[in-house]
């Protein structure tokens, strides 16, 4: 292949491609709403245990987690320094929820929830295959 048309497939290659997002917490700006921020706080492979409740709201799926111990601070500063703006959780790229924060968690709980009960059965699964 000629050296000179590489170079411009290259630029077309790299102009095209987006950034994968390991499934996890992430800062989420307002607008373009739902854009992701950073890096990730806390990924997937930080949570310690999680839990599925689909029967307290027939209307809505929730996982309840905690993260592991040596997390726990990171995203106790984490939130804290998001008072007042959104975190959100992502799976697949595809920011799912993304709460505005109120206060610090320093118990390094959280929740992912929405009402498409097979959707968060999907993520719940996937977790559990991850942790």
């Amino acid at each position: 292949m000629n050296p000179l048309i590489s170079i411009p497939l290259l630029f077309v290659f790299v102009g095209c491609s987006s950034a994968h997002h390991v499934n996890g917490w992430y800062p989420v700006a307002d607008m373009p709403e739902n854009r992701i921020e950073g890096k990730a706080i806390v990924t997937v492979k930080d949570f310690d245990a999680v839990s599925l409740d689909t029967v307290s709201d027939p209307d809505m799926a929730v996982i309840e987690g905690k993260l592991k111990a040596e997390k726990v601070q990171k995203w106790a500063d984490a939130t804290e320094s998001r008072i007042g703006k959104r975190i959100g959780f992502v799976f697949n790229d595809s920011v799912i929820m993304a709460p505005t924060v109120n206060c610090r968690i320093e118990s390094g709980s959280f929740s992912i929830n929405s009402p498409d009960q097979a959707l968060v059965i999907k993520i719940y699964n996937s977790i559990l295959g991850e942790i």
